[in-house]
């Protein structure tokens, strides 16, 4: 059989009931029973795989595991172990899990993202409806547990659509400072110093027997680990229970310590034992009645070296407006992690801090400020226009995330890195360089938000000739 035309695809020769893919001729003439070439042969083996992948779809079965929403809870089951979990071949789909997966495919088109770039989002959704469907609410935990083991899956994206959809059984959040801190009373030698430290935490959380005001999980955190290296310190010497303690342990434990550190472990030696005698784990407080005299640094100014083309060091607008809040309004780095949306007023040009406890505090911004604020705001609306996260800096992970997080503190400190300056020193420079200028408290209370008490101790720094004025504490 001979081609007439070179509109003609293909040729087909049957020989033994086998075909033959034949390729498209050249020259208008291609002879019957010619050996097929390299291409026809990957086409031949493309159909033959094609066709087995689809039988084996078809051979799919469903999940023995599927969540019935009719069965009812009889008792709290233990969480699911994911170690075992073969992504080469997740069962078959139910309706509903399919028409899930499609619409958060569509989820996320609309939500102006590349769906080829979070193709581990998709399959982590596939795997565990495939596994569990989607009639009844997902654990947050069989979320992250698969993702966290692989790193082809991914899960927040997952848990963000979930809620969205009121398919998620989120898990009770835990802070990561009260995690490390109850981790760290745990490592504690001996028994009684370990459930010691444990009621310390739980009253410091505003858990004790007697209601008190929580503290924040950061401040419980410092205190555990202030007190760690004295309670082992206590263990090797042989004392074996918080009762044991007297008055003369806690005068010596500061003695090999200088500075901050030695105020830290007396103040938090103090609250640990007020805790324990209000608990009446103890008889008596032994740290009641005992003070420690430390030499506090003066506030001091940075090198001028070393400020100069601050701003020149970093080039993403967010970085360049974090570091012209610090170094020319003394923002704190919480007051940066804290900060919404709402809280800038361009027409007006101010910066709202929320303070809890304490009156909010107003920062009026200049235009080289205001400018700044405005590159930030068109990168992120550029790079994330469907961003519903209200705090004010944001990362591609917390503007994707529809619960809305904070900033961790390690962004704001990894950009202060690159800038070879620590945010705190920062801060001081400016506060000292504005009452070396101006020697008025009651400015810098107005203009930083300080308490009298600091703002006395920057002036009283920036000019020592008025120590024994009228201003003097």
């Amino acid at each position: 059989m001979i081609a007439e035309t070179e509109t003609d695809t293909a040729q087909i020769a049957m020989k033994g009931g086998d075909q033959l893919w034949f390729a498209r001729p050249h020259a208008g003439l291609a002879t019957a029973g010619a050996l097929p070439d390299a291409a026809p042969r990957q086409g031949r083996f493309a159909h033959k795989r094609r066709r087995a992948r689809a039988q084996a779809e078809v051979q799919r079965r469903l999940s023995e595991h599927l969540l019935d929403p009719a069965q009812l809870e009889l008792f709290p089951a233990p969480p699911r172990d994911w170690t075992r979990l073969d992504t080469t071949r997740p069962p078959a789909l139910t309706a509903a899990a399919a028409e899930l997966v499609a619409d958060f495919m569509t989820y996320m088109r609309g939500r102006g993202w590349n769906t080829d770039s979070f193709s581990g989002s998709v399959r982590t959704l596939r795997i565990v409806t495939g596994h569990l469907g989607a009639e009844v609410p997902i654990q947050e935990t069989d979320i992250r547990a698969p993702a966290s083991m692989r790193t082809t899956l991914h899960g927040p994206r997952v848990v963000n659509y979930l809620r969205l959809r009121g398919l998620l059984e989120a898990q009770q959040p835990s802070d990561p400072c009260i995690a490390r801190a109850r981790q760290h009373a745990s490592t504690v030698s001996h028994p009684a110093f370990a459930a010691a430290l444990h009621a310390f935490i739980d009253v410091l959380l505003g858990q004790g027997s007697t209601s008190s005001r929580p503290r924040s999980p950061k401040t419980v955190e410092n205190y555990v680990v202030a007190v760690l290296p004295t309670l082992e310190a206590w263990t090797a010497d042989g004392l074996t229970d918080p009762r044991q303690i007297t008055k003369k342990h806690i005068e010596a434990a500061p003695d090999p310590l200088t500075g901050d550190q030695a105020r830290r472990l007396h103040t938090s030696l103090r609250s640990l034992f007020r805790a324990l005698k209000r608990e009446r784990l103890i008889f008596r407080d032994p740290a009641r009645g005992v003070s420690l005299t430390v030499s506090r640094p003066l506030p001091a100014a940075l090198p001028s070296d070393r400020l100069a083309g601050l701003l020149d060091k970093v080039d993403d607008p967010r970085d360049r407006l974090m570091a012209a809040l610090v170094a020319v309004y003394a923002l704190l780095p919480g007051q940066l992690v804290r900060l919404l949306r709402t809280d800038l007023d361009r027409s007006k040009g101010r910066l709202r801090l929320r303070r809890p406890g304490r009156m909010d505090h107003l920062v009026y911004l200049d235009a080289f400020t205001l400018r700044l604020a405005t590159a930030w705001e068109l990168q992120r609306h550029r790079r994330w226009p469907d961003s519903s996260n209200p705090h004010f800096f944001v990362t591609r992970n917390t503007a994707v995330d529809d619960s809305g997080p904070p900033i961790s503190a390690g962004v704001v400190q990894k950009t202060f890195e690159r800038l070879g300056l620590r945010a705190g020193a920062l801060r001081v420079d400016r506060i000292y360089d504005e009452a070396r200028h101006g020697a008025d408290p009651v400015r810098l209370m107005e203009l930083f938000g300080l308490s009298n008490l600091a703002a006395t101790r920057y002036v009283l720094s920036a000019h020592p000739e008025k120590k024994n004025g009228p201003i003097a504490p």
